[in-house]
Order: structure tokens, then C-alpha cells, then sequence
């Protein structure tokens, strides 16, 4: 069974319209809007360091938010699971622009290219390791801990990160500078999530047609 892509936009749609995930979404467009305006320079004077506070506090906000979410999609059908996961990436790509406008003022090395690139790849890969972090956690009968363990994840990667002196997992750093095994990780595991949807649409699929006939 394949699920119609029409369907599944229209479900994402409508996940951003209902539901918590607007109330998250635009708590997240509040922090960074906040953010940018504290630290945008108070005089034309000053050096306009923004970009650099404004994209990692973005990088960090949106992983928490796919790896919130993923943990999440291992729970509803196929369908529902991949219309969750494109309204946040939907959501993702709205907290560019804020990005941009800092980008525009602190004129950073970085080109602007590299966040409309890193934000799909790392959104879809986070939303992945959450599945698969939900998986282990129902496995485990560790729900009342859930609220936790995306930040815990989420910190736990950071410090491997620092530790191992690489750029694979950490949002912090992936945000400030091209990292391009960054970039084919979080590819890989979002590539891996969305083999594993496929394969479950297509079960619920032959289930749903087993139930029909008999």
C-alpha cells in the first residue's frame, strides 16, 4: 500500500492548523523572535553578533521539537505518522527566515545556503531517532519519562560530540559552519525512517485487505 501524496500534504496541513503543534510552533517563533531582538545591537555601532545566539538557539528548538514528535509516530498509523512528520518539517522551514534576518546582520562566514540545507536533512533525521527512541521507551514502559528523554537525548549528543572532537550529531556547532557528516548522518537516518514508514504503510495495507476478505 502507498499512501497518496496529495493526502498525506493535506494531513500535514492540517496538523499544523489543529492540535498542539501550532501552540509549539509558535512558542518556538516567539523564543527566537525574542531571542534576535535582545540580541540585535541597541546602536548601528555595535558589531551584530545575532546570527550566531539566533541559529544555534533555532537548531536546538527544532531538534527538540522532531525528536519530541518522533517519539510520537511509532503510536498512529502510517498515515498519520508521515502527515506529523512533514507539518514539522513544515514548521522547521518556517524558523528560517528569522535565521535569515540575523544571517543579513552579522554578514558570518557561514554561507546562508547551508541552514536551508542542514534544516530539512537534521528535521528528518531527528524525527527518526525519536521513533526509534519512542520504540525503546514503550519497550521499556518508560512513558512517564518521556517528556524528559528528548532533551536527555538531545544533551547526551551533544556531549558525544564535544567529547569526540566531530560534528555528527551536535546541533550547536552544525549550525555555525558546513559539516558535512552532519549532513550524510542525519541523511542516512532519514532516509532508514522513511524506508520503515513505507514498509509499515504497506503492512497496514496487507492487513487492511487480509480483514476485507475475510
Amino acid at each position: 500500500m502507498t499512501m497518496p501524496v496529495p493526502s498525506v500534504l493535506q494531513g500535514g496541513l492540517e496538523r499544523l492548523r489543529s492540535g498542539d503543534l501550532p501552540q509549539f510552533g509558535l512558542l518556538t517563533l516567539a523564543l527566537l523572535v525574542t531571542t534576535l531582538v535582545v540580541t540585535w545591537p541597541a546602536r548601528p555601532g555595535l558589531a551584530n553578533e545575532s546570527w550566531y545566539t539566533v541559529s544555534q538557539t533555532r537548531s536546538v528548538l527544532v531538534a527538540l521539537l522532531a525528536l519530541g514528535y518522533g517519539m510520537g509516530l511509532p503510536l498512529v498509523s502510517p498515515r498519520r505518522a508521515a502527515s506529523t512528520a512533514l507539518a514539522v518539517g513544515l514548521l522547521a522551514l518556517t524558523t528560517l527566515p528569522l535565521e535569515l534576518v540575523a544571517h543579513a546582520g552579522s554578514a558570518p562566514a557561514t554561507p546562508a545556503w547551508w541552514a536551508w540545507l542542514a534544516t530539512p536533512v537534521a528535521t528528518a533525521g531527528h524525527l527518526t531517532l525519536g521513533a526509534l527512541l519512542g520504540v525503546v521507551v514503550r519497550r521499556l514502559r518508560l512513558t512517564v519519562l518521556a517528556p524528559l528523554l528528548a532533551p536527555a537525548v538531545l544533551a547526551g549528543a551533544i556531549a558525544i560530540d564535544v567529547r569526540l572532537g566531530v560534528t555528527l550529531l551536535n546541533p550547536l556547532t552544525a549550525a555555525l559552519q558546513i559539516a558535512p557528516g552532519h549532513l550524510a548522518f542525519h541523511g542516512a537516518a532519514a532516509v532508514l525512517g522513511g524506508l520503515a514508514l513505507a514498509w509499515s504503510a504497506r503492512r497496514a495495507g496487507r492487513a487492511r485487505r487480509a480483514g476485507d476478505q475475510a
